[in-house]
């Protein structure tokens, strides 16, 4: 949450210098996209980080109850704002 505010910051004064002035949307509008891009870009980011990861662990070899320590895992990485380059 923390390293997502910067960001946030910087769309906001991007909105109130550049769109609030046109009046062509509403802030909330705005908002919701930079939400919904930061979701994707995490979706993305953290499933191709978490894919030679999951074998190189070795999780790919069939231990015991991989499957959840893998979906566990993937969960962690997704939600690692940190994986996403600023």
């Amino acid at each position: 949450m923390n390293q997502l505010q910067p960001r946030f910051f910087t769309a906001r004064a991007l909105f109130t210098s550049r769109e609030e002035p046109a009046r062509m949307y509403h802030w909330s509008i705005f908002v919701i996209s930079v939400v919904i891009t930061e979701i994707l870009i995490n979706l993305i980011s953290g499933t191709l980080f978490f894919l030679p990861w999951y074998f190189v662990v070795g999780f790919g070899k069939g231990v015991a109850e991989a499957a959840y320590r893998g979906i566990y895992e993937w969960i962690i990485f997704v939600r690692s704002p940190s994986l996403v380059a600023t």
